[in-house]
């Protein structure tokens, strides 16, 4: 994530691509021979598709959640904002990746920054490298220490694989722990019971030059099923402000497995893999903080990795639940022109129980340890180059019915973290359902704070560099602070929702955010360094002398406009005051002209014009941020499919239709901000 490698300038030749490394291919090509040697087993048929459209609204207020609480609950009962993303919302959307899934939560700002990288965040401080949301993918946390944030590009799997998307607006920390500030966005795969027979889609267009998935899945034993894949794709250039292509192109190839097992009618068993390796470009400057002595270059961005996850459930006689779970994750990424290697271990146990007729309660404890190393002799580097860092926590969550119809939540986490020891996250949520089960309303008080990450506590590198004269420069450099504290939110909800009709919903959430003690990049006084050129050097620290007030709501609706035609729209509004403290002459990180949108519309349709063809639209359309340069844009993209007998389906998307070019978010830290094009692409889906 961090440096600048002074290569050759844009305006001179480029070097020659690279061959594509072999590493993508030899993934690819061992899971697909897997599971080709598979595919000549006779396999179970995959059962075709619910049509939600055929669903009422009240099966849809009834769907199970488990993020909130780390236990199954009806989504009507639940004391929390969430959205959940379901099979048919990802299968009729057209998305060719997790983040443009994303885009249909009301609250979650998704930003395409150039072809393979986004900024995404929940209720505003969005940036490339935002820190304030928790990703999880079936347990598995999968932000990375070095910021505190998420690679985006890093987490691609089948979408056809994914069961949901639990999506928390607002604090989760009660029991997810630090960085589940703003929202949660937990990812559940289906089961290989689910995903039995054989699966193969391919498909390519202008932007999405190829894409393909092979996966197979069967009986594993009499008790068990599995599944294995090999998926591949490649991204071509999205386009300069001029309208020239730019160098951003994305190849990724990927492959993994997941095997169930019901040991006996108590236990259960998990383990599931997955291997990756990305291939992209970049376009940036020389320096983070633009110059009129910036040179432009292209860059190479290579990341490799996999995990391994496993998880045991067991239910005691007496109908208690617990539940173990470990996983080992890494990845090697050379971003910016600095190596880095992250591995993380994890281990983690929770119990769920009732006490009596009244007392729902869910408790565990975890244990995390990570090692992050950055190649000493770049610009950037971290000091110490390597660290390993534990994580020990543990919470206690109780729902109590006070009365048949009232649901009060109280909990707590502790965590030991290695740079700010114990931290504390309680919340208390109530939840009130009238008799009918048709209205919601709920109530919610939180407090969850971001711990530092590595970035924070051990950076060491040039941010501007401008010339003075021939023999002296004048440099910003920033250093890290061994000293930064956590950032802290303390957060108030208000929601209601509501069955109006069998064919109308409503999901509506308010809120306020108290934050403080966030990220301040703080200057100190000029240090001159003799040498050649004689460096003078104005040194910045990252202190926590910022403060920030937010409020706004979301709303979304659900309405069954007739038999055949299911219209989603949803809406969210953001407010936000930041401020330093007086003693303060630092730089902000958060920025109010990019990273806290006002305004933000979606509308989703949804229509099968016979049995056999569905056509779908979603129009996504964020408000100009005030103070901002880049406009209010709108995206929308529309998919037309038909299928083919009871085991194939054809489909033709268009994205990002309105406009030749859109540019969403800008520049990132010293990568260039690039227009996204408009794009068609068709796609064969063949199940057996």
């Amino acid at each position: 994530m961090m440096t600048m490698s002074d290569t050759q300038s844009r305006q001179t030749a480029r070097p020659a691509r690279r061959r594509p490394a072999t590493t993508c291919a030899r993934i690819l090509h061992s899971v697909l021979a897997v599971g080709l040697s598979l595919s000549a087993a006779a396999g179970e048929q995959k059962p075709p598709l619910p049509d939600l459209n055929r669903m009422d609204l009240e099966d849809l207020m009834n769907v199970k959640v488990t993020s909130v609480s780390k236990r199954e609950q009806r989504l009507s009962r639940t004391a929390a904002a969430v959205f959940v993303i379901n099979q048919e919302d990802i299968r009729r959307s057209g998305a060719t990746s997790i983040p443009d899934l994303l885009r249909m939560a009301p609250g979650v700002d998704v930003e395409q920054i150039d072809a393979n990288a986004w900024g995404i965040s929940v209720r505003g401080f969005n940036s490339r490298y935002s820190n304030k949301v928790l990703v999880l993918i079936d347990g598995r946390t999968v932000y990375t220490p070095s910021f505190s944030g998420v690679f985006w590009e890093h987490l691609d799997m089948p979408l056809e694989n994914i069961d949901r998307i639990e999506v928390i607006r607002g604090p989760g920390a009660t029991v997810w722990g630090a960085n589940a500030v703003n929202g949660v966005i937990s990812i559940f795969t289906k089961s290989p019971k689910e995903t039995r027979g054989g699966l193969v889609t391919a498909g390519g267009g202008s932007q999405v030059h190829a894409l393909g998935l092979f996966q197979y899945g069967g009986a594993a034993g009499n008790n068990g099923a599995y599944r294995v894949y090999g998926k591949f794709f490649k991204i071509g250039d999205s386009a300069m402000p001029g309208g020239s292509p730019a160098a951003d192109h994305w190849m990724r190839a990927s492959g993994g497995f997941r095997a169930d097992w019901d040991l006996s009618t108590r236990d259960s068993l998990s383990v599931q893999g997955n291997l990756f390796a990305n291939e992209a470009s970049q376009t940036r400057r020389t320096g983070f903080m633009p110059t009129p002595f910036d040179r432009v270059f292209d860059q190479d961005v290579d990341a490799t990795g996999g995990d391994v996850l496993a998880r045991w459930n067991h239910t005691f006689a007496g109908g208690s639940q617990t539940s173990l779970q470990t996983y080992y994750d890494a990845y090697r990424r050379t971003d910016l022109g600095v190596p880095e290697v992250l591995r993380t271990f994890d281990l983690d146990f929770q119990h769920h129980m009732s006490a009596g007729d009244r007392h729902d309660i869910v408790w565990g404890i975890g244990y995390r340890v990570s090692n992050s190393a950055l190649s000493p002799g770049y610009d950037i580097a971290f000091s110490p180059p390597s660290r390993t860092d534990n994580l020990y926590s543990g919470f206690l969550q109780d729902e109590i019915r006070v009365l048949d119809s009232l649901w009060f939540t109280i909990g707590c986490k502790l965590e030991h973290n290695s740079y700010t020891g114990v931290e504390t996250e309680p919340s208390v949520r109530l939840a009130w359902s009238p008799p009918g089960g048709r209205h919601t309303l709920w109530a919610a008080a939180s407090k969850a704070i971001r711990q530092p990450a590595r970035q924070e506590n051990a950076i060491r590198t040039d941010v501007q560099v401008v010339p003075i004269g021939t023999d002296a420069v004048q440099v910003i450099r920033l250093y890290g602070n061994p000293h930064f504290q956590d950032e802290e939110v303390r957060d108030y909800e208000l929601g209601y929702r509501s069955e109006f009709t069998p064919n109308l919903s409503l999901d509506s959430t308010a809120f306020l955010s108290f934050y403080r003690h966030l990220l301040i990049a703080e200057p100190e006084p000029l240090v001159i360094v003799p040498g050649s050129p004689v460096r003078f050097e104005i040194p910045v620290t990252y202190q926590n002398r910022a403060h920030a007030i937010t409020y706004g709501g979301e709303v979304s609706l659900n309405w069954k406009a007739a038999s055949r035609w299911r219209i989603s729209p949803g809406y969210a509004y953001l407010h936000a005051t930041l401020w330093r403290d007086r003693s303060s002459n630092g730089y902000l990180a958060p920025e109010i002209a990019v990273g806290f949108p006002q305004n933000m519309l979606t509308v989703r349709s949804r229509v099968n014009l016979t049995r056999a063809t569905e056509f779908d639209q979603s129009l996504y359309y964020t408000a100009r941020l005030p103070g901002g340069s880049i406009p209010g844009h709108a995206r929308l993209d529309v998919r037309l499919a038909r299928r083919v007998g009871e085991s194939a389906e054809v489909s033709v998307i268009g994205q990002n239709l309105l406009r030749h070019r859109t540019a969403e978010y800008g520049d990132s830290y010293g990568v260039l901000g690039t227009q996204m094009v408009r794009s068609i692409y068709g796609k064969i889906t063949w199940r057996f």
